[in-house]
């Protein structure tokens, strides 16, 4: 079962609502990419996983544009906007079970 939270940085206020990086449901692996065009934090699928088709990997991509250039991100890592600080975690935001 994934888990999304919501993470920010404190430096330039950039946020978002994602894994932190690699994550697994039942269906499906993801990763979190910032894209620079759209100056978001995104969580991309790069696994289906379905019983009867073997898995491949897929490359993440962003979710509006194939071609907009992207940055795995980890919660472990500077923030991908900046540079100057890690993503904050908000012990207090929400908190999202996927599978």
């Amino acid at each position: 079962m994934g888990m999304l939270q919501d993470f920010t940085c404190p430096a330039c206020g950039l946020n978002g609502h994602v894994s932190g990086g690699e994550d697994a449901g039942m269906l499906a692996m993801t990763t979190t990419i910032y894209c620079k065009n759209c100056d978001t934090l995104q969580d991309a699928i790069v696994e289906k996983c379905h019983v009867a088709v073997p898995a491949r990997r897929i490359k993440p991509r962003c979710e509006k544009s194939r071609h907009h250039p992207v940055k795995l991100w980890n919660q472990n890592e500077l923030c991908p906007r900046c540079g100057q600080s890690p993503l904050a975690l908000d012990e207090r935001g929400i908190v999202t079970m996927w599978d």
